[in-house]
C-alpha cells in the first residue's frame, strides 16, 4: 500500500492528491484483514504517506488471506447490459458531419 502511494506521489507530484487517490483502494487492499473501524475509518482519510505507514503500523501482524487472495476483486459480477439513451439510434447521421471547429468553438 505504501508503495502504491509512493508511486502515485511520484505520478501526480503532489502527496495529498496521491493520498486522496488511494483512498479509493484501501477497502480492497484490507479485504479479509481483521483491521478495526477506527482505523480503516482513518485509513480513508489519509492525507500523505507518512499518515499511512503510521495507521498500517497500528495493525497486527497477520498471515495473507490465501483464500480471498484467489477470488476476483472488484466488479466480477455478470456482464453488464449496454443501454443507450431513448431514441439514440434513430438517426446514426445525426451528428456525421459536424466540423471540429463547430465542437471546439467555445461558443
Amino acid at each position: 500500500m505504501v508503495r502504491h502511494g509512493e508511486l502515485l506521489g511520484d505520478y501526480f507530484e503532489d502527496e495529498f492528491r496521491a493520498a486522496r487517490d488511494l483512498r479509493k483502494h484501501m477497502a480492497w487492499y484490507l479485504k479479509g484483514f481483521r483491521v478495526g473501524s477506527e482505523i480503516r475509518a482513518s485509513l480513508a482519510m489519509i492525507e500523505n504517506i507518512e499518515q499511512l505507514r503510521d495507521l498500517l503500523g497500528q495493525i497486527e501482524q497477520q498471515p495473507y488471506p490465501v483464500a480471498l487472495g484467489e477470488q476476483p476483486r472488484g466488479r466480477s459480477s455478470s456482464i453488464r447490459t449496454i443501454a443507450l439513451p431513448d431514441k439514440w439510434l434513430d438517426d446514426p447521421d445525426e451528428y456525421a458531419h459536424i466540423e471540429v471547429e463547430d465542437l471546439v468553438s467555445g461558443g
